[in-house]
């Protein structure tokens, strides 16, 4: 009897850093999702999905009705599992976080 590798544990913090058509992860039910390669083949766009990245999607997926080959599909991209961050992976993305703010303020010409 063969058994799975154990499912890569995911920070939910690292969901910020894959929110782009190069590198998509979605959030749906627990489970890391890579979606990038299905983007240019959702039926109902590439933008609802990116816009639903970096945070818990599991909601919009099942208001939407979602049919049982969707679901399959959805099924053939999990990555891994989500996980809380641990305090040093959430400083960190806070880190980044408030330096991206800094950047996007100074583009902006606020600072």
């Amino acid at each position: 009897m063969t058994t799975s590798p154990p499912m890569r544990e995911i920070p939910t913090t690292e969901l910020a850093d894959h929110t782009s058509r190069s590198s998509a992860w979605m959030l749906i039910d627990g489970k890391v999702h890579d979606i990038t390669a299905f983007l240019d083949d959702h039926p109902g766009g590439d933008e609802i999905l990116l816009d639903a990245t970096a945070r818990d999607a599991t909601q919009e997926f099942e208001d939407v009705g979602h049919s049982g080959e969707a679901r399959a599909q959805l099924a053939e991209m999990v990555i891994g599992v989500a996980r809380p961050p641990t305090a040093e992976e959430a400083a960190v993305a806070a880190e980044k976080a408030a330096a991206a703010g800094v950047r996007m303020a100074s583009a902006e010409g606020g600072g």
